[in-house]
């Protein structure tokens, strides 16, 4: 179907890649979910081995198993050498030599963890949708593929991309995918040909395990600073006014949050109202067994302060969890695309349409 391909760098390559190039059509490069399950244990146990490594571009964490290293490094430490073992085909037809005839379209800037890409790939995977294109696996990475995208709208993206039922946007903690102009055009493909657009989005378990640490943290310590600063005779009074201070100033701290525009302003107000919050609520909970709470009060005014800071402690408690999970919420959000984003990329990809030669685009 294509061109002889030659090795990036020059060369006749060995092996059976460029053959296959030639006998299996584009829309037929395709991997299944089981592959890209196997491919994130492939990739884990070679991080443990030593055998993917930090580099000064990306420096990532190899204990990290939600992130992981870069779809770069991946591609440079990982998928070219297997494939060119294998005979410099793609990883999906060296899976799959036959080629597996795509329904699923998957579009990313390489940008997110491999470990990142995966987990939104397979959590976001359309249930009637078998087999997925994806560049980084679908195209030869260690041939030249130069020519076979020199017209845009004839290259294996497009092929691929007319016969899906649908796209899936992989968004990543960085930047804007399109930020980069193959995603630009793949968008503007898509709405052309009126594909479903899906964005990916990870496994709440993930976000929780990204977020749980940091806001009961500022809750835990919140609590601290209360216990600290009570630890010494505290007249009643003053910590009455401290309290109430802290639950007047929970209502802007919340609305805020709730019309926050700004990622950035988001997360810090659930931060901040979270250090604030434990620091509310642990003062009121230290009061409870502070023998001298009720003995400057008698009769029914004791109990009015005895109804006075139960709602108190009620109001804490759901301020602490108000904040809680308005920050778990934020890590989903944070990795979402609004519809604005895609509209802007479909401007964005008429750019790259209106082009006639795509050379230095590769991915």
């Amino acid at each position: 179907m294509f061109p002889s391909l030659r090795l990036i760098g020059g060369g006749r390559p060995s092996g059976d890649g460029a053959e296959l190039y030639r006998r299996v059509a584009a829309e037929k490069w395709g991997m299944t979910k089981a592959d890209l399950k196997r491919l994130r244990r492939d990739v884990w146990k070679a991080v443990k081995n030593g055998s993917i490594l930090p580099t000064e571009l990306d420096p990532f964490d190899p204990r990290d198993d939600i992130f992981g290293p870069s779809i770069y490094t991946i591609n440079e430490q990982y998928i070219k050498p297997v494939t060119a073992e294998a005979g410099n085909m793609s990883w999906a037809l060296m899976k799959h030599p036959k080629g597996l005839k795509v329904d699923l379209f998957v579009t990313h800037a390489w940008q997110e963890g491999i470990f990142e890409f995966i987990d939104k790939v397979l959590t976001s995977w359309p249930r009637s949708c078998h087999s997925a294109w994806c560049c980084m696996l679908a195209n030869p990475q260690n041939l030249d593929i130069s020519s076979l995208i020199s017209c845009p709208k004839s290259s294996p993206f497009a092929l691929a991309l007319r016969v899906v039922k649908c796209m899936l946007v992989v968004p990543n903690r960085r930047l804007s995918i399109y930020t980069r102009l193959w995603c630009a055009y793949e968008a503007h493909l898509a709405y052309e040909w009126n594909k479903v657009v899906l964005t990916a989005s990870a496994s709440p378990w993930a976000s929780f395990r990204q977020a749980l640490p940091a806001v009961l943290l500022c809750v835990a310590l919140g609590g601290l600073l209360a216990f600290a600063w009570t630890e010494g005779h505290v007249g009643f009074t003053a910590m009455k006014v401290v309290a109430s201070l802290l639950y007047y100033c929970m209502y802007p701290l919340i609305l805020s949050v709730v019309f926050a525009q700004d990622q950035c302003w988001y997360r810090s107000g659930n931060l901040i109202g979270a250090f604030l919050s434990g620091h509310y609520l642990l003062l009121l909970a230290r009061n409870y067994h502070l023998s001298s709470f009720f003995s400057k009060e008698s009769g029914s005014d004791a109990d009015y302060w005895h109804e006075w800071r139960s709602s108190h402690i009620n109001f804490a408690v759901s301020a602490v969890l108000f904040f809680v999970f308005s920050e778990l919420d934020s890590t989903r959000l944070s990795s979402g695309m609004s519809s604005r984003s895609l509209r802007q990329a479909v401007e964005h990809g008429r750019l790259l349409g209106r082009q006639r030669r795509g050379r230095g685009l590769i991915r």
